[in-house]
Order: structure tokens, then C-alpha cells, then sequence
């Protein structure tokens, strides 16, 4: 039988790239792609090295687990064992998830004969291997950040109160104090990207009270503003359907202890009234701008 020790080892070399990045998205700390790859260089060398007769040991299952630990030392900036630990479970959790799906699939497609004509020419391993790689790895790999995403907490303590920077377009910055809360799900229809809301007061500092005006009482028209705002659907509380006018900024940033979740092309809604007499806060975050692989978060310190 013929191994093609090339393909093999560039095959796993993007999948461990891959499952690093699954693992950096879904901790949610600062992290560079310069160190995920050449943690996934690192972690593919094993490949070519188990061919080697003399070095039949590196298959054992401790081996392994040091082997994976320089792999988490080189992918992130660890600076506590509890973080360390974190990483660790994080990374086999997610190898483990994918890994048995794979399986289940693999040993599925081979105790059903299935064929795939089309692959026959391939000329590298049969079909099943080649539909098991090619595709079934990437949707594996998707459905598990997926979920992760949906489920994940993330060091978040629900319902508290953040400080948030606005970049409205290439001039004008505002400051905001947002509350997180689970329940704000609105997202734009079209594009699913999550819209954060700001009150009526916040939304005439910043548009004018006379466009906030035109905005609550005209339908969907135009409102001959250098704004471009758009309205969406929106269910209310009572069941009743309405609309809500968005608008598209550059990057809304949430200040998290000493960490910065930053997210461009975001949509902000504007919300006809104030959200609460009894806490202070002028916008309304949507969980997704702390937990969305498009969140780029970074150290508040050196940061701009």
C-alpha cells in the first residue's frame, strides 16, 4: 500500500490550524494567526515522525499529552494555570467532539457500501476516505464552533454594565454605558448581523431631535439626512409587529476588564424612549458583540 507521507501531513496541518482557531474563537482572549500556524506546524510534525521505526514511543497516550501541551504553549499567550487549563480542555473537548462525529460518519459510509463514482479518479485512497476529508471535516468543524458559540458563557457575568466606544464613521467617536443582557436577540434580516439599541436622548445627540422625530412618526421613506438608516421588523413585547430604524456603523468596541471585543459593520437601533429609570445605561448589547467569531478582542493595554 502506497502513503502519500506530503498530502497527509498538508491535510493535517490545516486541520490542526483549523481546530486552533475553533479553540481561539471560542475563549475569546487576544490571540495572533502568526502563532496559531506555527503551533500547527509544530502539531503536525508528528505525523511524518511516527513513520520513523526508532520513534514508535511518541504513540503513547502520555507522550501525546505533553506533545499537545507545547502545542497550546506556542498557539496563545498563556499567563495562569487556570488559563492553561482552560486552553487544554478547550482543545480536546473540540478534537473530541469533531473526532467522534467523524467516526460515527466514517464507520456509517463504510458499513453502507456507499460509492461515489466521481471520486474513483482521484488516485489517492478510495472515496469514502476522500468524502470523510474534503468535506465531512469542515462541517464537523462548523457545527461544533457553532454550538460552542450558542452555548458558551465566556467569562460574561449576565446583566451588568459595560463601557462602550461607538465609531459612528471616520469622525465621530461616542461613549455609551451598555447593559448585557441575554435577551436581546434583533438581528438585521437580511445580512444576520446583531443590532445594539441606544435610547431616544443618545439617539438625538447624535442624529438631531428633529430626525429622531421623523424617524418614530414617518413610515419607511426617505428622510432626506446624510444618515442612511433602514427599518426592520421587530416584534414586540405584546406580540404586536412593528418596525425599527438601524443604521450601519464603522466599529462598536465593549471595554471587558482589561480586554477590548471589538466589531466592524455592526447595526444600531434606536430604541423610542429610555430602557430603565432605575439603572443608568443608554444602550442595549447584543450578546453576539462578545461572543461572534467576528469579534476582534484585544488587550486594553497598548491599544489605541
Amino acid at each position: 500500500m502506497q502513503i502519500y507521507l506530503d498530502l497527509v501531513w498538508l491535510l493535517n496541518l490545516f486541520f490542526d490550524w483549523l481546530v486552533l482557531l475553533v479553540v481561539a474563537w471560542v475563549m475569546k482572549l487576544p490571540f495572533t494567526h502568526t502563532r496559531l500556524f506555527l503551533a500547527s506546524l509544530y502539531a503536525s510534525l508528528i505525523i511524518p515522525l511516527t513513520f520513523v521505526t526508532s520513534l514508535d514511543w511518541l504513540g503513547h497516550p502520555v507522550i501525546k499529552i505533553i506533545y499537545s501541551v507545547g502545542i497550546i504553549l506556542i498557539a496563545f499567550n498563556i499567563r495562569s494555570v487556570k488559563t492553561f487549563i482552560k486552553y487544554m480542555f478547550s482543545f480536546y473537548f473540540i478534537n473530541f467532539a469533531i473526532g467522534g462525529g467523524l467516526f460515527g460518519l466514517h464507520f456509517f459510509l463504510q458499513s453502507q457500501n456507499v460509492e461515489f463514482p466521481w471520486l474513483t479518479y482521484i488516485g489517492y485512497g478510495n472515496s469514502v476516505s476522500w468524502i470523510f476529508i474534503v468535506i465531512s471535516f469542515p462541517i464537523f468543524l462548523w457545527f461544533t464552533k457553532d454550538r460552542l458559540q450558542h452555548l458558551s458563557v465566556t467569562k460574561l457575568h449576565h446583566q451588568q454594565l459595560y463601557d462602550v466606544s461607538v465609531q459612528l464613521d471616520d469622525r465621530r467617536i461616542y461613549q455609551l454605558k451598555g447593559f448585557y443582557d441575554t435577551g436581546n436577540q434583533l438581528t438585521h434580516p437580511l445580512v444576520n448581523k446583531p443590532i445594539m439599541l441606544i435610547d431616544e436622548p443618545t439617539a438625538s445627540n447624535w442624529f438631531g431631535q428633529e430626525l429622531v422625530e421623523r424617524l418614530k412618526h414617518k413610515p419607511i421613506d426617505d428622510t432626506n439626512s446624510e444618515y442612511m438608516f433602514e427599518y426592520i421588523p421587530l416584534k414586540k413585547a405584546g406580540g404586536d409587529h412593528g418596525y425599527i430604524p438601524v443604521i450601519q456603523v464603522n466599529q462598536i468596541s465593549i471595554h471587558v476588564n482589561q480586554l477590548i471585543h471589538s466589531t466592524k459593520r455592526v447595526y444600531i437601533g434606536i430604541h423610542f424612549g429610555k430602557f430603565s429609570s432605575q439603572i443608568s445605561y443608554n444602550s442595549l448589547l447584543h450578546p453576539l458583540l462578545l461572543q461572534s467569531k467576528n469579534t476582534k478582542v484585544q488587550e486594553t493595554k497598548g491599544v489605541s
